[in-house]
Parts: C-alpha cells; structure tokens; sequence
C-alpha cells in the first residue's frame, strides 16, 4: 500500500512540475522590437521611435503599429504623420502577394504630396519590418490611391523609398519612369510606368538601370536582367548615357532573346528627357560583343520593333 502511495506522489509532483514548466513557458514569450515612424515639427524628416510588443499574429501586429504610428507621442519633435481628417478604414494582409493593404478615406488622395509622402515612406518602412510583409499597396475609399498626376500609386517596398530615412523631404520628388521589360515569351519588350520616389542626390539613369536590375513587381512582365548584375557606374554627355556594368552581363544569361537585355536598357534610359543615345560597357570596356550577336563597340537608340504593341 505504501508503494502505491509512494508511486502516486511521485506521479503528482512529476505532472505538477509540468504543468509549472509550461504554464512558465506560456508566460516568457520575447517581445519584439520595431520601430515606429513620425514626423518632425517641420513636417520634412522623419522621426523614428522603437516600439516594443509581444504580438507575433502578422495582421494583429500590422493594426497594432498602424494604430500606434497614429498615437501623440511625448517625445519632442515627434508629430503623427497622418492627417485628421483623413480616416483608416481597415488594413488587410495578402500572404500570397507577402503584402499589406491599407484602405484609407477618400481624402487620403486629396492630400498635400509631402505629407502622403511622409506617410507612405513612414508606414512602408514600418511594416515591412514585419516578418512576411514585402510590399504595402495604398487605396482610398476602396480604389487604388493615386499620386497627384492621377497615376495609381502601385506596389511600394523599400527599394522603392530613399535609402536615408532622415534625407530632407524637399530633396525628394515623385517620377514617374518608363522601363522595358520582357514579355512572357521574352522576345518583346513591355512598356511598364512605375511610380517611385527619388532623392534629388541620385540620377535618374542610375535609378532606372538599378530598377532593371531589381526586375519588375507587376507579374505580367518579366526580367530582362540578371538580379545579381552591378552598375559600376553610369554618366550622361552630350546626350548619350554612359552605362558601365559588371562582366555579369556577359556570363549570366536571363532566358530571353540576344536583343532583349541590351534594349531593355536603352529603350528605358532613352524615355528620359536627357538622353538621345546609349553606351554599354562592360569593366569600362566597350568593345565586347554581348551573347556573340549584338557589338557594343557601338552607339544604341531607342528601338520601336522590338516593343509590343
């Protein structure tokens, strides 16, 4: 009998110390630190703050910091970026797409273009600190928002932002860029407008060859370029775009025609009002012939047949 007792105490105390250990492991879940962005006095930077919480849901978490980027903050120079009277009506989270949908009233497109820059700039760089979450995409009583042009303000990740985050809102511009990329069966090219926020320090060409590189967020065309692919530097004189890539242009293929990389680059550079003409190079060399077709050691304009109509 004293056996069995034995046995049934040791058996209690065993489930009861279980029952402790998970009950203390239910109870230390890790907060998570993000940071939360504003805006400063001037309505010009913005102002980060670290915000800390154990949320890991990735919806829950997206309304939490959206609710709390909307929280008056102590901290001196710290304002909330979004305007009053503009209203946020829901936020969804697309995990096929890995991206956030924030609907927003109707007067979010009847704002003043530094705030809504602020705004997307801010909240772009606050979710996508979310674990899942690449892109954000912005619409206003329930249609895609636009910029003040009226073109619709697409996918938007942080490649699309200004690298500074404290870089002077007046040193910044939309622009819209018409880039080329290939179509499904990779022998024509593709007219696609993306709308992108650029610092006034960065070129637009080298925006335009970086964007190439990055491919496109539009699932209907496809890339031209090597992802890996580096600009090593890039010039314009008298018209004519000096482009200077890695020898990765060279040895990587992307399975499309021999013409479709080379004009990919120079349809799009010559879309800009500053240049006429297009000269690839390679190291700084120009007298390599690209896939044993198409001579470098040549001058390249824009080419109207090899775009789809």
């Amino acid at each position: 009998m004293k056996k069995i007792v034995g046995y049934i105490l040791v058996l209690l105390l065993a489930v009861s110390s279980c029952f402790a250990y998970t009950g203390c492991q239910k109870n230390t879940s890790e907060s998570q630190v993000y940071k939360v962005y504003y805006m400063n006095s001037s309505a010009n930077k913005l102002v980060e703050k670290t915000y800390k919480t154990e949320t890991s849901d990735t919806l829950v978490l997206m309304r939490e910091l959206m609710q709390q980027m909307n929280t008056r903050q102590k901290k001196e120079d710290c304002e909330v970026i979004k305007p009053e009277q503009v209203r946020l009506d829901h936020v969804t989270f697309d995990s096929s797409k890995s991206t956030a949908n924030i609907y927003f009233s109707r007067e979010y497109n009847e704002c003043d273009n530094s705030v809504k820059l602020l705004l997307n700039a801010g909240i772009v760089k606050m979710l996508t600190q979310i674990n899942g979450v690449s892109y954000v995409q912005f619409y206003a009583d329930g249609s895609v928002a636009e910029y003040p042009d009226g073109t619709q303000i697409g996918l938007l990740s942080m490649e699309d932002l200004v690298d500074d985050s404290n870089e002077a809102m007046g040193n910044i511009e939309w622009k819209n860029l018409n880039l080329y990329y290939a179509d499904k069966l990779g022998d024509k090219l593709v007219k696609t407008s993306v709308a992108v926020a650029y610092s006034k320090n960065v070129s637009l060409e080298k925006m335009v060859v970086e964007r190439l590189i990055k491919g496109p967020s539009d699932t209907s065309v496809y890339a031209t370029l090597p992802t890996d692919l580096k600009l090593l530097n890039i010039s314009v004189s008298n018209r004519v775009c000096y482009v200077n890539l890695s020898t990765t242009f060279l040895t990587e293929m992307v399975n499309v025609s021999n013409e479709i990389p080379v004009y990919s680059i120079v349809n799009s550079l010559c879309e800009l009002d500053s240049v006429d003409a297009v000269k690839i190079m390679i190291n700084g060399d120009s007298s390599k012939t690209f896939r044993e077709s198409i001579s470098l050691d040549s001058t390249f304009t824009f080419n109207e047949a090899i775009v789809s109509s």
